[in-house]
């Protein structure tokens, strides 16, 4: 076995498929785990890991800022979520044979990584990638200066020349004699950490979606080079502490904009026809879940149709031609912006908090095992391709597979 206490399986069973189905389960990203609430503490039940990290390198949701996301792009977004949303579906209508539902799930967990920008496991965004990703949304952010001020700080500042110097530098690790590594490493992770704080800071003041968006993207992608810095130098403990600070800050700001920026006054908006075609109910009530961190399913439809407060029947003598307050307010961005902006963004979001709380989970293994984030990736890559099911390894673990807690572990926010 090459990850003790774990072994390889090539299907998903019946019961954990049911638990996904009932709620008892929920998968994040690359990884499935007891649900919260369920008294087991996020207690990992399967790890699933790209066979080539290579796959899920070039990823079309990363590279979205909105209102500069091609027509191409838009459509695979697109195209992927109506996917997810059939395979749910699917899923949960019945369970058919176990070869079938873990393809299933396996397509599922794609989808989730494409739409958030992110690979399912931490070792798929390495230092190159990150690298490529952030020009890439550099290159887009520079179309749109001149329309929006505080961009044209953002890329004006000091913090972003800093930036790119250290990832060039990570990005020739391989190729830099091992007594300087550990320098450029070392160098690396304190440049990191001091504009990590900085767009930390843009991100906590951002109100606007294109800044919002934008300092989410490089609060993101520098909070998890610095991570990985910390774990390839060996400091795996500090690399935990790091990734699960990360996500709080995350998933509290995530939360923030998709409720006060993107869904904002009027969510009763999203059961109007005209986005009928564009977002299904259960895409809608996945969104509300995130933006209010409650968990309330189909009820919130319930909650917006009083919002909406609209009467099939008059109620007095005489017939009331726009009863309530209606759906046709007419208020807010455009319909169009809406679909460009508005709805890729809540997409991006939902799915990137899964896939950052996956990533709290895989690095409490790569703790657990002492491996680092390059030695975690050796052994994948040293696993039988015969072991793999659609392009994935399905870890199990064994009665050993108790991740090392710490500590100075921030717990777990119930959700």
């Amino acid at each position: 076995m090459m990850f003790p206490g774990w072994e390889v399986t090539r299907m998903i069973p019946s019961d954990v498929i049911m638990g996904l189905i009932t709620g008892q389960y929920k998968a994040y990203g690359g990884v499935i785990r007891w649900a919260a609430g369920t008294g087991h503490g996020g207690q990992i039940v399967r790890h699933i890991l790209p066979a080539s990290s290579q796959v899920l390198n070039l990823i079309p949701g990363l590279n979205f800022i909105p209102g500069i996301v091609n027509s191409m792009q838009m459509s695979d977004l697109k195209d992927t979520v109506q996917q997810n949303t059939v395979l749910l579906t699917q899923l949960s209508s019945q369970v058919g044979s176990l070869s079938q539902t873990t393809q299933q799930v396996l397509q599922i967990a794609t989808g989730t990584a494409v739409l958030s920008g992110l690979g399912l496991v931490v070792s798929s965004v390495g230092f190159i990638a990150i690298n490529n990703k952030l020009s890439k949304i550099d290159d887009r952010l520079k179309s749109i200066q001149k329309d929006i001020q505080d961009i044209q700080h953002f890329l004006a500042s000091n913090e972003r020349a800093k930036l790119f110097a250290s990832l060039d530098a990570l990005t020739k690790l391989d190729k830099t004699p091992i007594d300087h590594r550990y320098t450029i490493l070392h160098d690396s992770r304190r440049t990191l950490s001091e504009i990590n704080m900085r767009y930390r800071e843009l991100l906590l003041s951002a109100t606007t979606i294109e800044t919002a968006m934008a300092y989410e993207e490089y609060f993101t992608l520098t909070a998890l080079a610095q991570a990985r810095c910390s774990a390839e130098l060996g400091m795996l403990d500090v690399a935990q502490h790091e990734i699960q600070e990360t996500n709080q800050i995350w998933q509290t700001q995530g939360r923030r904009i998709a409720k006060e920026i993107l869904v904002g006054e009027y969510p009763e908006r999203f059961l109007a026809s005209d986005f009928v075609d564009a977002v299904s109910v259960a895409e809608l009530v996945e969104w509300l879940d995130f933006a209010n961190e409650e968990t309330k399913r189909y009820s919130w439809i319930d909650d917006l149709r009083r919002k909406v407060d609209e009467t099939w029947y008059s109620t007095g003598w005489i017939p009331v031609l726009h009863g309530g307050s209606g759906l046709n307010k007419n208020i807010g961005i455009g319909l169009e912006k809406e679909r460009t902006m508005i709805i890729p963004s809540l997409r991006k979001l939902a799915a990137r908090s899964n896939v950052l709380e996956g990533y709290v989970a895989q690095y409490d293994l790569l703790v657990s095992h002492d491996l680092t984030p390059t030695e975690f990736e050796h052994k994948v890559a040293a696993l039988p391709e015969s072991s793999a099911v659609d392009g994935y390894f399905i870890l199990e673990p064994t009665e050993k597979a108790t991740p090392k807690r710490l500590p100075f572990q921030i717990p777990m926010k119930t959700r």
